[in-house]
């Protein structure tokens, strides 16, 4: 090749990635994880004929929009430097309880908002045990997850519940445009989160305290609503989840999402934010949510059998993690 031809190579190269800056952002780390979204969807793409298909696609984004609003819940919680683990028991207990409500003749609108009303009160929980009483995120998250999920054994009686309804089915199945509304609510509430941490006061306060706690307080901010109100967004984030989980499935179970955590968390470390806090983009999460989408997607297409899943997973983490270390929000 001639060093013209070369240096047009390079020249186009340039350009291209600085499109995707501009689409994604200045965060070399958003770059990174696309370009690895797009070579891991390349590469389903080549090894299954039914990978890149509309329906394919369509029916994993459908099938992802619950990870992804439990995922966008989360990254609030993550930027404050903490972390909630209680997500899936706060989504198995509203989940029951909007299904006791609704076979015993409630309007399923109605019942919906109580559910976010559990789900909201839980947050009220984690929020207050957090910056009230000071007690450790991953500890707080952990008892109240124990306890939720026990009562939502109690009040199912560890059994299954149906619910069904034109409502749910329009939510769970339903397709405007040709896509399901579950991917335009999960992508409604990725919005709000970009808009509200980006565009508002309440947002570089988040940032703030994330960053640096200590500096936050001296300059004004108050430091225990910021990681009161970062708690509560996660569980409210569950909420809707569930709402979706339930409307998806057509029946709700108390064990949903017992060895689901990790996906949310691996999804939002993937997307570029750090486990110290003060850092990270929602876009990146939106990202992290769709390389684990594609993995999981491929691998079953592929019929790689699950143990071999669950361990490509487990090194996902690692990776995910190690890749946070490096940045500079490992252990120390």
């Amino acid at each position: 090749m001639s060093e013209q031809n070369q240096g047009a190579a390079k020249t186009g190269a340039r350009t291209a990635v600085a499109g995707l800056r501009r689409v994604l952002g200045s965060s070399s780390e958003i770059v990174s994880i696309f370009i690895a979204l797009v070579a891991l969807s390349l590469f389903f793409t080549l090894t299954s004929p039914y990978f890149l298909t509309v329906k394919n696609v369509l029916n994993f984004t459908m099938n992802t929009s619950i990870l992804g609003i439990m995922a966008a819940g989360l990254f609030v919680t993550m930027v404050i430097g903490a972390i909630d683990v209680s997500q899936y028991s706060i989504l198995a207990l509203s989940t029951a309880i909007l299904a006791i409500f609704v076979r015993g003749g409630m309007h399923p609108v109605l019942g919906v908002l109580i559910a976010l009303a559990v789900s909201l009160a839980c947050g009220v929980l984690n929020g207050f045990s957090v910056a009230f009483l000071r007690i450790n995120p991953i500890i707080t998250t952990l008892g109240t997850g124990m306890i939720l999920r026990g009562i939502a054994y109690k009040i199912t009686e560890a059994r299954a519940m149906g619910v069904t309804g034109d409502f749910f089915h329009t939510i769970g199945s339903g397709r405007l445009l040709g896509i399901p509304v579950s991917v335009y609510i999960m992508a409604g509430i990725f919005l709000v989160v970009h808009v509200l941490l980006t565009y508002t006061a309440h947002g570089k306060r988040v940032y703030a305290v994330g960053g640096n706690a200590e500096a936050s307080y001296i300059s004004g901010v108050n430091v225990r609503m910021v990681r009161f109100w970062g708690m509560v967004v996660s569980a409210a984030a569950a909420g809707f989840a569930g709402i979706i989980f339930v409307a998806q499935l057509g029946a709700t179970v108390p064990s949903a999402g017992e060895s689901g955590l990790m996906d949310v968390v691996t999804a939002v470390i993937l997307g570029g934010i750090s486990l110290s806090g003060g850092k990270g983009k929602i876009v990146g999460t939106v990202i992290g949510v769709l390389i684990l989408a594609v993995l999981q997607n491929g691998m079953v297409l592929l019929s790689v059998q699950s143990y071999y899943q669950i361990m490509v997973k487990g090194a996902v983490v690692l990776v995910a993690v190690y890749v946070d270390s490096l940045r500079g929000g490992g252990f120390r």
